[in-house]
């Protein structure tokens, strides 16, 4: 089975009946705010539970420091010449090395697929060699200006706190429900109507296809 015969025969029966379920659950839901409108609505009030996400980013707010210590002059020379000589190495193997321009085009091999697959590859090699040459640089700035790099570690090391973009998801935000408790019984036929007609909908489809 392909992957569109899986999408055909699994994928679309599975929310087809999802799909089902949730309306059952709306002519359920609409049928009790007809009949049972105040149990209804203290059970919609006690399922609207609140839960604040500052009590649980609160540990993700902490600065903490993982860098190690630095030597006398601020220098890491231990760190700095693992980076520096990593960093050359790096650069030399992935230029002299490793060179994906020169693979030969195999017959009966799709064009177009060899050309894109050799463009990724040396994009890849570059961003490497990129990432290597600012490794090395790194390891230098490390034994030789241990300033400069604490200067820049300064200006790129910056902290925001997710506080100040989530708090306007800190309110809650109920525009539908004034409406359905104001008039439970007008909310509950409207419910109840359009899901029943999602699920007969839905389930007619289900049966159209199995037969």
């Amino acid at each position: 089975m392909g992957f569109l015969g899986f999408i055909d025969r699994v994928i679309i029966p599975a929310v087809m009946m999802i799909v089902i379920i949730g309306g059952t659950g709306g002519v359920l839901l609409g049928c009790a705010l007809v009949f049972r409108s105040a149990a209804t609505l203290r059970f919609i009030q006690r399922m609207n539970s609140w839960v604040s996400t500052r009590q649980a980013l609160r540990p993700l707010e902490v600065a903490r420091n993982v860098d190690p210590a630095p030597g006398p002059g601020g220098r890491r020379p231990r760190l700095g010449v693992f980076l520096l000589v990593g960093g050359a190495i790096a650069v030399y193997f992935l230029i002299v090395r490793l060179d994906f321009a020169r693979s030969p085009y195999a017959p009966g091999v799709d064009l177009v697929r060899w050309f894109l697959s050799g463009l990724a590859l040396e994009a890849t090699k570059w961003i490497l060699v990129a990432g290597s040459a600012f490794a090395a640089l790194i390891g230098l700035l490390m034994l030789l200006a241990p300033a400069r790099l604490a200067a820049f570690e300064a200006r790129v090391n910056q902290w925001h706190s997710s506080r100040r973009f989530l708090i306007a998801d800190e309110k809650m935000h109920l525009p539908l429900e004034p409406h359905v408790e104001a008039h439970p019984g007008a909310a509950g036929w409207t419910i109840a109507a359009a899901s029943l007609l999602v699920t007969l909908a839905m389930a007619g489809l289900l049966i159209a296809r199995l037969h």
